[in-house]
């Protein structure tokens, strides 16, 4: 009985073996390949198209900041830091509220919501921007600036409100 069933495992083992060389066993799995890359190929392009990458952004900065051209924003922060090289208060307050302006469009872009910037400062906590408190004091200098005719600004002042505002670029990854 025991060799009946040893010549019956035998005999299903050499068929599996024939069956596997064979040419039609080989077409099945060139296609069944073909079909996996496709598959693959597929389940990537799915995960591009969904926003992976958006995903990724989310996770690492904790918000989605869509990919911006670095070089945009670093004209616009070397045109900031030559104000500070002049002797003229008015350069200073310049300065100050241009950069106030690119922060306040990255906040949107990043999606913090409200009427204006001190509202998407208020809606953000401490864990996701580093620098939030000097942000929102740099902030209410450039208030002051805008709403107190006789507001002054030295020069020391300004560079520590920019450099504030320099921090948070810095740490999203815009400068």
């Amino acid at each position: 009985m025991l060799e009946i069933f040893l010549s019956i495992i035998d005999y299903i083992f050499k068929l599996a073996i024939s069956f596997s060389d064979s040419g039609f066993f080989m077409v099945a799995k060139f296609i069944l390949a073909i079909y996996i890359l496709v598959l693959f190929v597929d389940i990537v392009l799915l995960l591009f198209f969904r926003g992976l990458g958006k995903d990724l952004r989310k996770m690492l900065r904790g918000a989605d900041l869509p990919p911006l051209v670095k070089s945009k924003f670093e004209l616009q922060w070397n045109k900031i830091r030559d104000r500070l090289k002049s002797k003229n208060q008015s350069q200073y307050k310049a300065a100050v509220l241009e950069a106030d302006s690119i922060a306040d469009e990255m906040l949107k872009k990043i999606g913090y919501l409200g009427k204006d910037m001190s509202e998407r400062l208020e809606s953000a906590n401490i864990g996701q921007i580093e620098n939030l408190e000097e942000l929102k004091k740099s902030h209410q200098v450039r208030n002051r600036i805008v709403y107190e005719k006789d507001f002054s600004l030295d020069l020391d002042s300004a560079k520590e409100v920019i450099k504030s505002y320099e921090e948070f670029l810095k740490f999203i990854d815009i400068l």
